[in-house]
């Protein structure tokens, strides 16, 4: 297989599970991650769409930046191993190959940075050896990388439909500017499972305090909402060694979060910390919603939770069943809860109100992730592989991630693989979620937990938010 042509650029530790082998699958084109509800939709098969081609044998080679490879896989060992990930990502490159004469190979990097600076490099040096690059948003990569021309407008890439379900609709909204967009996110990269933000909650303390919500049928209705989630945790909260201290290792809390949490939760019920209005990227946190939504948080958040380590909370007071729901990341019930007692669900997380149209997932933009093509790659070439790529992944390789590795192995209501579909389908990040403007997001923050007041905090730095965007603004375009 070409694909076993694998170049480990730094140390990388793969995880692996050894099961029965699995033969290679044909595309399956009539079951998707998301419940199809049109038989149009059923049958629709984007491969068809994008023709036959044959490349002859030219290698697509996939650039992975990399913090951590060993949690965050996106490429395929050698061989057919029985790890469910493996597995697939090694047939989807067989299946893809083989349909299109090409040569997948990778290159791995490790660190992120280190990865996208070579990229950085190659493309100076008009060194066409890196078809795409899987990488991280923050910490000076492809966030930085998009402002200093190194990668190509994903939007004049015809192959991609970047606002289909394989790829981050909510992003192709708040991350294309002025027609340009330089990354985005989508089940051609599998990390990007382990990245949202989500909700967990406890169905065994549901069941002993008597909560009669119907928190499935709620998120299914789009009326779960911050409202709800503060009806559900009121009056659960208790100091069970009666030291005058709340801590994450000893009592019992209604919702339970890191202490740098605020921002994300605020994201997630529909605040954004930036938006697009005719044609300008604007920061409006002083609108009536925002004020809304910070109102809500401080009646549901507990702020002053005391910790031993940040993780306290997930570790200990919701996985030893001391607190009805949590705010945290899927990836972390494969690593953190796998050995918890208690069944819980996983949820979206709550909007602010019922008129949020989607729900929102916070991601964590640290996450190796996030997708950009070099600015000298063949744009065709690239976008048809890149495209079936992601078509494959989100059609063979995102049920099977979900059902045999999040079902059997870590979630203990099947209802949740539902939920999973929609937190999955509803990522979100927007330019200040990168940028940062004006420093305004550490102003919000503060608002959320602490005891900022927000607009005397932002009209303070009101001139040097509408510097930072037009700077933005301006090396965006010309980086184009």
């Amino acid at each position: 297989m070409k694909a076993q042509r694998l170049t480990i650029a730094l140390a990388l530790t793969m995880l692996v599970s050894c099961q029965s082998k699995a033969p290679v699958p044909d595309v399956d084109d009539s079951v998707t991650a998301f419940d199809i509800e049109s038989e149009t939709q059923a049958e629709y098969n984007r491969l068809d769409e994008l023709g036959e081609h044959d490349f002859e044998g030219r290698v697509f080679n996939i650039l992975d930046a990399n913090d951590h490879p060993e949690m965050h896989i996106n490429l395929p060992g050698d061989e057919l191993n029985g790890d469910i990930l493996n597995d697939g990502l090694y047939e989807r490159d067989l299946f893809i190959e083989e349909s299109y004469n090409v040569d997948i190979q990778y290159t791995q990097i490790t660190n992120a940075k280190n990865g996208t600076e070579t990229l950085r490099s190659a493309v100076l040096a008009g060194d066409d050896t890196y078809t795409i690059c899987i990488s991280t948003l923050l910490g000076g990569t492809l966030g930085t990388l998009a402002v200093d021309g190194v990668l190509m407008n994903l939007c004049d890439v015809e192959e991609l439909s970047l606002g289909e379900s394989w790829w981050s609709r909510l992003m192709y909204d708040q991350l294309k500017y002025d027609g340009i967009m330089y990354y985005t996110t989508g089940d051609i990269a599998p990390s990007m499972y382990q990245m949202p933000a989500c909700y967990y909650l406890n169905t065994n303390l549901v069941d002993q305090y008597g909560i009669t919500t119907d928190f499935v049928g709620l998120v299914r209705e789009g009326k779960w909402t911050l409202d709800e989630a503060i009806n559900a945790a009121k009056d659960i909260s208790v100091d069970l060694n009666n030291d005058g201290v709340m801590h994450a290792s000893d009592d019992q809390f209604g919702f339970v979060h890191s202490q740098t949490a605020g921002l994300a939760i605020a994201i997630c019920a529909g605040v954004e910390t930036s938006s697009i209005e005719d044609g300008e990227i604007k920061v409006d946190f002083t609108n009536d919603y925002t004020l809304t939504v910070i109102d809500k948080l401080r009646e549901l958040m507990t702020p002053d939770i005391k910790h031993e380590d940040q993780n306290d909370v997930i570790t200990k007071t919701f996985a030893e069943g001391r607190a009805l729901s949590l705010y945290h990341h899927t990836e972390s019930a494969a690593v953190f809860l796998r050995d918890m007692k208690d069944p819980y669900l996983i949820l979206p997380m709550p909007k602010g109100d019922e008129s949020q149209e989607d729900y929102h997932s916070f991601v964590n933009a640290w996450c190796n992730a996030f997708v950009a093509l070099p600015k000298t790659c063949d744009p065709e070439f690239a976008g048809i592989i890149t495209e079936a790529l992601g078509y494959y992944s989100y059609t063979n390789i995102r049920p099977t991630a979900y059902e045999m590795t999040y079902k059997d192995k870590i979630l203990r209501e099947e209802e949740s693989a539902e939920m999973l579909d929609i937190i999955f389908d509803t990522l979100y990040f927007d330019f200040n979620c990168v940028y940062d403007f004006g420093g305004s997001k550490a102003i919000l923050e503060k608002a959320i937990v602490g005891d900022t007041e927000l607009v005397s905090s932002i009209a303070a730095v009101e001139e040097r938010i509408d510097a930072d965007i037009a700077a933005f603004e301006e090396e965006w375009l010309s980086a184009n």
